[in-house]
């Protein structure tokens, strides 16, 4: 089985002390070879870097970034910013946000005495306005950067749907494929985000498959969603939901994943890694929050060595 990642970052507690012994719990776990981190997070700040350094388990050699969260929060304040974006300043603002990412990640590395982190997970924004000719030009730049030993990925998010509210609303994952076989990268789907984009679970087996057959998938990461309204957010948010019945409005439960990893299995070379990133209740204690995610990995391996 491909390594596990967890997007812990989703059910992090609050406060450095309960942080820690987050960490320090999830790095006991002989399943978990690493996290996603998001950025900017706890990698934006000097200080903030060097306590991550530190707080993180020493074996965890397989983490990833991602830069959806930095990259949402410019696409809100500016419709024209993203890779993918057909504006010129747009598509330099992006590109100066992944220089401060790649930086980051170095400087992390610097920190810990070792290059950690194994994939950075990037997006095809703006919302409504993806260029795949733009998404190109910024691949063919980023890749003479140095990246500290890790790979870049393109993380599918929905994409636009005239007449339906977008959560991201970037590249259809057709484009997402060509542009990973051109650049000679790989693509990760996100279950959740592919299931808020076609409003079914089926969309992430599709996803999968296509990746898969196309010979481009390189991670395969858990999140649920679902239609109704829940304490993570609205219906048909991008919010990381359990899975059912830990949450009974989740789409995914143990046969939805299954179907998803089977469908992965199309690619004749297996996954660089599989994960889950889920919110939690916010009273929760560190042993639920693990719980949470164990459930989802427990369901993963099963499928995975059935």
């Amino acid at each position: 089985m491909p390594s596990f990642v967890v997007g812990a970052y989703a059910s992090l507690p609050q406060g450095r002390e309960a942080q820690e012994a987050y960490y320090n719990l999830l790095g006991r776990q002989s399943w978990i070879a690493g996290t996603e981190l998001p950025f900017p997070g706890d990698l934006a700040q000097t200080a903030d870097r060097i306590w991550l350094a530190g707080a993180l388990p020493e074996h965890w050699h397989g983490n990833t970034v991602t830069v959806i969260p930095g990259t949402m929060q410019h696409v809100w304040k500016d419709s024209n910013f993203g890779l993918a974006s057909p504006d010129a300043a747009g598509r330099e603002a992006a590109l100066d946000l992944m220089a401060q990412a790649c930086h980051a990640i170095a400087d992390l590395a610097q920190w810990r005495g070792t290059q950690d982190v194994r994939f950075v997970e990037i997006h095809s924004a703006p919302t409504a306005r993806a260029s795949r000719d733009a998404m190109a030009a910024s691949l063919e730049e980023m890749s003479w950067w140095d990246w500290s030993g890790a790979e870049l990925v393109i993380e599918h998010c929905d994409k636009y749907i005239d007449g339906q509210q977008p959560e991201k609303g970037f590249l259809p994952i057709e484009d997402e494929i060509d542009l990973c076989l051109q650049a000679g990268i790989g693509l990760t789907v996100n279950w959740g985000r592919s299931v808020v984009e076609g409003r079914a679970a089926a969309t992430a087996v599709d996803h999968v498959t296509q990746a898969a057959q196309a010979g481009v998938l390189k991670g395969l990461m858990f999140s649920g969603a679902g239609s109704e309204a829940t304490q993570y957010g609205y219906g048909w948010i991008d919010g990381h939901l359990p899975m059912r019945p830990d949450e009974p409005t989740s789409l995914m439960d143990a046969a939805a994943i299954a179907a998803t990893v089977r469908a992965a299995r199309e690619q004749d070379t297996p996954l660089d890694y599989l994960g889950a990133k889920v919110c939690v209740p916010a009273d929760a204690a560190i042993e639920e929050r693990l719980g949470y995610l164990e459930r989802i990995h427990d369901a993963v391996a099963k499928a995975a060595t059935s």
